[in-house]
């Protein structure tokens, strides 16, 4: 257990990010999952504040204060007893009319010395996004199409039973969609429809999926998906070059694919001949002595090659929701 005066906080833990003076409270390297400030903001005029990298909530402890949501154009009076939650990161000026007094949660926790830069964020760290898992209703969860990982029944069920018994420990990867209001599935499909199928699952859940959000466009988002089931699943083949042909008409050459897939030259070329598309390989050279740059091309050679798709029993995910296969699961 510790107590913490915010009177009696080091020097480092009081810092002035630019319009306020912060009280970094809680930290990271403190170890509970969120972090907390107790921010001080003067009647200076409005202040330009974006946290792309953090959920943040702040409840208003004293003064009068506005807040305008940049993107919507929407205000908001703050004053004692208000809080405003930032739960999709908006960009947002902030006024003060009186010296404000906040308490801020923060999710994931600040590493302690960041400040605001001009377009009002804190700058990029290198945390992982395991560390800003958030609960996300089901509703408002959807599997992408492009997935080419599978997993066979047993495993399947074996997946059920554990989460049955363990809960979920591993989060599902997600994008966010702005336009529909929605989470894509990025890596965890599996684990997202044993919640969505489970009536004993999803009510000890309340309905809801741990989730990290990762901020990609379409091309990125498929080469996140490969990366995350290769090692560990089985591969679909057609989809496979279906989806290297879709990244291929985005424009993403072969040492991209190589690169960001964990693929061969040898395999990127195998793909295209089973599409058998003749634009796929337009204006390409596939001599025998064609290959990657090495500083184009970081993967582990360990990685399995695509031949050794599994059999029969192996279906493609995006096919298997609404099968009724598991005892009803749909998978």
């Amino acid at each position: 257990m510790k107590v913490i005066k915010t009177s009696e906080l080091s020097a480092d833990r009081i810092v002035e990010p630019t319009g306020c003076t912060s009280h970094r409270i809680l930290l990271m390297k403190d170890g509970m999952g969120f972090g907390m400030t107790k921010t001080v903001v003067p009647p200076a005029g409005k202040q330009l504040w974006h946290y792309p990298n953090h959920l943040e909530s702040c409840y208003c402890v004293s003064g009068r204060g506005e807040l305008t949501n940049i993107a919507s154009g929407e205000v908001y009076e703050i004053s004692p007893d208000t809080t405003y939650i930032l739960d999709h990161n908006e960009q947002h000026y902030f006024e003060a009319f009186e010296e404000v007094t906040l308490i801020c949660v923060f999710n994931p926790p600040l590493i302690g010395d960041e400040v605001h830069q001009e377009d009002g964020t804190y700058k990029a760290t290198d945390l992982s996004p395991v560390y800003a898992v958030r609960p996300v209703p089901i509703e408002k969860i959807q599997a992408n199409d492009y997935n080419p990982n599978a997993v066979a029944p047993p495993e399947m069920a074996l997946l059920e039973t554990s989460i049955l018994e363990d809960g979920y420990t591993q989060p599902v990867v997600t994008v966010y969609d702005q336009e529909n209001d929605m989470y894509i599935v990025v890596d965890g499909f599996h684990r997202f429809l044993i919640l969505k199928n489970s009536k004993t699952i999803i009510e000890r859940e309340n309905g809801m999926l741990p989730c990290v959000v990762l901020n990609k466009d379409i091309s990125d988002r498929m080469a996140s998906t490969i990366r995350h089931n290769r090692a560990r699943g089985s591969h679909n083949i057609e989809l496979m070059s279906s989806i290297v042909a879709e990244l291929v008409e985005m424009g993403k050459g072969d040492r991209w694919i190589c690169k960001h897939i964990g693929m061969s030259p040898d395999e990127v070329l195998r793909m295209k001949q089973i599409t058998g598309l003749a634009s796929l390989f337009q204006n390409k050279d596939f001599a025998d002595s064609w290959g990657v740059e090495d500083d184009d091309y970081e993967t582990e050679k360990s990685v399995s090659p695509l031949g050794e798709v599994g059999g029969n029993h192996v279906q493609h995910v995006g096919q298997r929701e609404g099968q009724k296969e598991l005892n009803g699961s749909g998978r």
